[in-house]
């Protein structure tokens, strides 16, 4: 699975202004809307499965996901991504306790799993490259974070 099947330049936060777990799933839930998801239940699906255990996977990184539940007002088909940065990093309570600072939310609908699946692979995939992170942490603007993430996915998948 490709990145840029989920990720778009629009998606990406490139300065995330929360200090706590809440506040930075609140601001990475507001790109969903521009894909005709309600924000709010978005947050709230990413809160649910935060209170499972963090998706601090260390080195930085956070991956907070969930499922959209299939119902009367049925979300559009496919999965749908946000990445946000933070450049002090908060306490996600990730497992080497250490803070984070990249952010990459993921959604999908109830019937969705294996895309979701694949997705998580890919993200955690790039993200495991220092070298990597630091020039996320270091690009200056949104535009420059998509383009290095898009880079890196093409690199990974070739």
């Amino acid at each position: 699975m490709r990145i840029v099947e989920f990720l778009r330049p629009e998606d990406v936060v490139p300065d995330l202004s929360g200090e706590s777990p809440d506040e930075v799933l609140a601001e990475l839930s507001r790109p969903f809307s521009r894909h005709g998801l309600d924000p709010q239940q978005v947050l709230e699906i990413l809160l649910r499965r935060e209170g499972l255990g963090s998706t601090g996977i260390g080195d930085g990184v956070a991956v907070p996901h969930g499922m959209l539940p299939l119902g009367i007002s049925a979300p559009p088909p496919g999965l749908f991504g946000a990445f946000g940065r933070s450049r002090s990093g908060i306490d996600f309570k990730a497992l080497d306790g250490k803070p984070t600072r990249f952010f990459f939310a993921l959604v999908v609908a109830e019937s969705g799993s294996g895309p979701h699946l694949r997705a998580l692979a890919a993200v955690s995939r790039i993200f495991r490259s220092a070298p990597f992170r630091e020039a996320i942490l270091d690009s200056k603007d949104a535009a420059e974070i998509y383009r290095r993430i898009v880079e890196a996915d093409a690199a990974d998948n070739a």
